[in-house]
């Protein structure tokens, strides 16, 4: 599991690659945490995530819930992660 993080004025980005089984996840939420800025929109990259596990499905709702609807967004998810967000009705939560 790799991480990097991008801020602008208006939107943090967090790049996230690999798996984000429920240990990975456990360990980026504090980084995540950190990264909440007020004010600033928030984008997870998932153009390279190849599983996600229902930690990280509740910490991207957590956010959500955090910083309001259309302030909160995954961008790019494989079909597969896709499909999972769509099974756990978060679909709403994916851009792209």
């Amino acid at each position: 599991m790799n991480l990097s993080i991008k801020s602008s004025e208006e939107v943090i980005i967090f790049s996230l690659s690999g798996r984000l089984d429920t240990i990975a996840s456990l360990e980026l939420e504090p980084e995540i945490d950190k990264g909440t800025d007020a004010g600033k929109q928030m984008e997870f990259d998932f153009s390279d995530v190849n599983y996600i596990s229902s930690t990280f499905l509740r910490i991207c709702l957590k956010k959500y819930k955090e910083l309001g609807e259309g302030n909160f967004w995954i961008k790019s998810p494989k079909p597969d992660i896709k499909k999972v967000f769509k099974i756990a009705g978060l679909e709403k939560l994916v851009k792209g």
